[in-house]
């Protein structure tokens, strides 16, 4: 196994090696372009100051163009804590019961109808033992009162 590890360490000297070669060769070219004359007329040597044309700035920099965008970005940031500003009711803590709570819920919102069945059914055996159908609208207004008054206390 230790055959296989100097066989590879061979071959990254060997890698290593050629970049060094390469990286050289690239440095004398640079090298012998920095010695030649560079301004693209031959008569005239580099180390004269080559004359810089004028540039007019076409276009904005970047201050230009963020200038007004740091203040329309605070703006719209203040505008969105002012919607969302923070309530003490969506704040508060839930009590610990809460999911038990909305599970029952669920569970009662099931029950409800057959819960009011049940209370129908129970107002027609009174009203048919008593046998007086007058009773029967008053047994009706009651049973919506009290459906009215359990929907209060929730």
């Amino acid at each position: 196994m230790s055959g296989g590890l100097e066989e590879e360490t061979r071959k990254r000297k060997a890698r290593l090696q050629a970049l060094r070669q390469a990286r050289q060769a690239l440095g004398s070219k640079a090298e012998n372009e920095e010695n030649s004359t560079g301004n693209g007329n031959p008569d005239k040597p580099k180390d004269e100051p080559q004359q810089q044309q004028p540039t007019e700035n076409k276009h904005d920099t970047v201050e230009r163009l963020v200038d007004g965008m740091v203040e329309t970005t605070l703006a719209e940031r203040q505008e969105t804590m002012a919607a969302n500003e923070l309530d003490i009711t969506t704040i508060a803590p839930r009590r610990a019961n809460w999911d038990l709570k909305r599970d029952l819920q669920q569970r009662l919102e099931k029950l409800k109808p057959r819960n009011d069945a049940a209370i129908a059914d129970l107002i027609r055996k009174r009203i048919q033992e008593s046998g007086d159908a007058s009773d029967l609208a008053s047994a009706v207004e009651a049973n919506i009162r009290s459906s009215e008054l359990q929907s209060k206390d929730e």
